[in-house]
């Protein structure tokens, strides 16, 4: 038997060549979310996975991306057509790309880049995205009504896409011009009218903030609006990464860098604390401006798998792809529009339109 030593984290481990081999009939086995266990698809024999542990959150600095963290007993797939590269186990082969279903994927040098320390297990079975995906086709208000019925949906792909957290204690001074409106009477006669005018004053401070597991993800194929469609994911709930979660799926390795997306994080905190300034003064109905000067504290950072179910299910011809969340079940896709429903749709927003229209001309112009 073959043995690898791993070493994560500060730890060493040793990962088995047939850690996933069905001790019954010798198959694979695969993490299965029902149970949190390891599970053989033919005999339906079990295997529990390795104790939970909370993930080691990593102190970022500027070397923190450099060097290369081989991922153990896995190997990197690369698609011809979109150009994704995606992360199997050893034994594991596929078909077609989990993103576009497109054949005859390469096996490619695996990419310079860290390993992941965390992951977000599979919560939603195949079974329960198949569901989800009726579910949602039934609240497609402009889809045909026959949908649901006849979609063809293709085999599911369980796949983990990259995402980072970065939590930080910041300290941050500021100086900002505010305004407060207020309405003056003016002139006399028929000139006599009111004025709206604004109060300007400045102010300066300090404010200290703590954010806790801001997500950026690192896909190429899922942009952040699209994650956030999905419902985000729940990364404070996320444990240590462990291969055996990865048995039976694929990972996307991640395209946006750690520097990267710790600038995009460094975005979003400071919108938020631009946004906790502004709250500090309830009186101030403008702002001119607000700037902020961000000291970053003891920021930590988390490489995270999260899981997705993607596919595509074809009706009269035509592919629609659609995306379920393998934590909460939610489901974002494109489907297809019925052109009755939406004709007259089209006939009652214009109907609406010309009735507030109407109404708007009675009540200030009549």
């Amino acid at each position: 038997m073959r043995k690898e030593e791993v070493k994560d984290a500060g730890s060493a481990r040793e990962v088995e060549s047939d850690t996933f081999k069905c001790p019954g009939c010798g198959n694979f086995l695969k993490y299965d979310p029902e149970s949190g266990k390891m599970k053989c698809e033919y005999c339906g024999a079990e295997k529990p996975v390795p104790p939970v542990r909370e993930p080691m959150e990593l102190f970022y600095t500027s070397l923190s991306e450099q060097g290369f963290s081989g991922w153990g007993e896995v190997k990197c797939i690369q698609c011809p057509v979109c150009g994704a590269k995606t992360m199997l186990d050893k034994y594991q082969t596929v078909a077609v790309c989990p993103f576009c279903g497109a054949p005859n994927l390469v096996e490619s040098d695996e990419i310079p880049g860290l390993k992941p320390n965390a992951v977000l297990p599979f919560r939603i079975t195949e079974k329960t995205a198949h569901e989800s995906l009726k579910k949602w086709m039934g609240k497609k208000f402009l889809a045909p009504s026959d949908l649901k019925k006849n979609a063809k949906t293709s085999k599911m792909s369980g796949v983990y896409i990259p995402s980072w957290t970065f939590d930080s204690n910041v300290f941050t001074r500021y100086d900002a011009r505010l305004g407060k409106t207020y309405t003056v009477t003016v002139g006399t006669g028929k000139n006599r009218r009111t004025e709206t005018r604004v109060r300007w004053y400045n102010v300066s401070g300090t404010v200290n903030s703590y954010f806790d597991d801001i997500l950026v993800g690192a896909s190429t194929k899922m942009s952040q609006k699209q994650i956030n469609k999905i419902g985000g994911f729940d990364t404070k709930n996320s444990i240590q990464y462990e291969e055996e979660y990865l048995s039976g799926y694929s990972a996307e390795r991640y395209a946006h860098g750690l520097d990267e997306s710790w600038e995009v994080a460094k975005g979003i905190m400071t919108d938020n604390i631009r946004n906790q300034i502004r709250n500090l003064y309830p009186d101030a109905d403008r702002v001119d401006y607000i700037n902020v000067y961000p000291v970053f504290n003891e920021t930590k950072f988390k490489y995270v798998l999260a899981p997705i179910w993607t596919s595509s299910y074809r009706y009269k011809g035509k592919d629609y792809g659609f995306v379920v969340n393998g934590r909460n079940g939610r489901t974002v896709g494109k489907a297809p529009l019925s052109p009755i429903k939406t004709f007259f749709f089209a006939l009652f927003c214009a109907g609406v339109a010309a009735l507030l229209i109407w109404m708007f001309y009675l009540l200030f112009l009549s």
